[in-house]
């Protein structure tokens, strides 16, 4: 087995090199660059950074959830928009986010074709996942930075599977031989520890030098002295990563209850509150694909195709939340949001709102979010009869699915625009939104090339027209504008 013989410096000057000449990892590096420069400028203004999170529907997503979480809850209150989020979380926080955002997503598309770097990448949105649990419970309002952290401890492990493959076997077998860790094993073959190689992509990519610092292992700490904001970032980093080390492999109940008695203290908690986070996430359904892609173990909690399994649930709290926002949201605010709880809730790909335009006779997509949106935003349909099913819901003032678009009896229903725009599309749903027995507007979503085999029931129904309600009381305002609202004129779909 050959084993490579070089110092820290040459390791780190090749790495650098072959990520170069890979050409993946470059723009991970410009993105986290630009991030970091946003954060530190003093002339970033409010406007800026909610134009730049507005031009990332994930980061968007996560930027009004984190607004509107109990930690936050005091501050928050309903929040809706964008610029109202930032106000509230702050510069850093947003920055934080983005950047956790795309550490994962640099090496997603990678991820795709390789298992070994789809099972580390799993266990570092796992340990990404608790970091955040952790913080929350104690009620520190840095948890995205260390969220940060946790996920560049992981950086570095994906950047060795990535660069190095053959190195990366011969480390794993080293370790499993010789019953020592990963970072030993990779010490010994490339001459560089994990924490080492993640500290140095940390300064390399600009970090701060608190961020970069937190990738060394934990030391133990002076009870009577408070933890510097370096060692507690530090401190959630590897206990984060450690657990899900613990609850991947095997899960001992022992062991896992000792890692959480060792690092409790540290951060002012008692340790069968450390257990019950972690036991709390692996319950958790949204995790499950992760623990399934990080043990190998077949994932027994898939849901129905395209949709979640608790989709009641979740539209019962987004119809709740949309409640509360109606009385002091505007109407631009409030569709966004409605539109927002729906796609969460039922798993959607794309989701649109048009609009009827009187003045037009048309119904315009001025509103949406979601992969294949962008092109379509600025289109109209005519408001006159056709023989579709956009027209049929708009007639019957009744929610619509199609399971399958494909089918000959339906495909002949589904107008031209939307076979150019979504001819890939299997499943979707339309919503009308009525004012006095009249539409004035049709929400619409779909799973894009995932079908949705189970469909929607009575009770997912009941919950989206309850949505499609409050949209009406607000409706009033935007539903007939004198010009277009998008910054194109529309054009004109069959």
């Amino acid at each position: 087995m050959h084993t490579m013989s070089m110092t820290k410096e040459g390791t780190l000057e090749l790495l650098w090199q072959r990520m170069s000449e890979k050409g993946d990892f470059p723009s991970l590096q410009r993105s986290v660059s630009s991030i970091v420069s946003a954060m530190q400028s003093e002339d970033t203004s409010t406007a800026d950074l909610a134009s730049s999170v507005l031009s990332d529907f994930a980061l968007t997503q996560k930027v009004i959830r984190l607004a509107n979480s109990a930690m936050y809850a005091p501050f928050g209150c309903n929040v809706t928009t964008v610029s109202r989020a930032i106000m509230i979380l702050g510069v850093d926080t947003i920055g934080h986010l983005a950047l956790s955002l795309k550490l994962l997503e640099g090496f997603g598309e990678v991820a795709s074709h390789r298992q070994d770097m789809a099972r580390e990448l799993a266990r570092a949105s796992l340990a990404g996942a608790f970091a955040r649990d952790i913080t929350a419970k104690t009620g520190i309002r840095d948890g995205e930075e260390a969220v940060v952290c946790t996920l560049l401890h992981h950086v570095a492990r994906m950047l060795v599977a990535y660069c190095f493959p053959e190195e990366w076997q011969q480390i794993q077998q080293l370790a499993s031989n010789e019953g020592i860790s990963d970072s030993d094993a990779c010490e010994r073959v490339l001459a560089i520890s994990f924490p080492e190689l993640a500290e140095a992509a940390a300064h390399k990519w600009g970090l701060p030098d608190g961020i970069a610092r937190s990738m060394r292992p934990a030391e133990p700490a002076d009870p009577d002295e408070p933890l510097s904001h370096a060692d507690w970032l530090c401190t959630v980093a590897n206990l984060s990563n450690e657990m899900v080390g613990e609850l991947t492999s095997g899960a001992d109940p022992d062991r896992i209850a000792a890692l959480a008695a060792s690092y409790a203290d540290r951060l002012a908690l008692d340790a069968t509150e450390v257990v019950a986070i972690g036991e709390d996430m692996v319950r958790d359904t949204s995790h499950q694909e992760f623990l399934s892609i990080s043990t190998g173990a077949p994932s027994t909690l898939l849901p129905p195709a395209g949709k979640p399994l608790d989709s009641v649930r979740r539209l019962a709290t987004g119809l709740t939340e949309v409640r509360a926002a109606t009385p002091g949201a505007d109407a631009d605010s409030l569709l966004n949001l409605t539109l927002e709880a729906i796609m969460q809730s039922l798993g959607f790909a794309n989701c649109a709102a048009f609009l009827r335009n009187t003045h037009e006779k048309a119904f315009e997509a001025r509103y949406g979010i979601g992969c294949d949106i962008q092109p379509v935003l600025g289109l109209s349909f005519p408001a006159a009869f056709e023989p579709d099913v956009f027209h049929l819901a708009l007639t019957n003032g009744r929610a619509i699915f199609i399971e399958n678009a494909h089918e000959p009896r339906i495909a002949t229903r589904i107008p031209r625009w939307h076979r150019q725009h979504f001819g890939h599309v299997k499943s979707f749903f339309l919503l009308p939104v009525q004012q006095r027995n009249q539409p004035v507007a049709l929400l619409y979503g779909d799973w894009g090339h995932v079908p949705c085999a189970g469909g929607l029931g009575s009770k997912e129904m009941e919950f989206l027209h309850h949505m499609g309600d409050e949209i009406s009381k607000k409706l009033e305002g935007i539903a007939a504008p004198a010009e277009p609202s998008l910054h194109r004129k529309p054009a004109v779909a069959r």
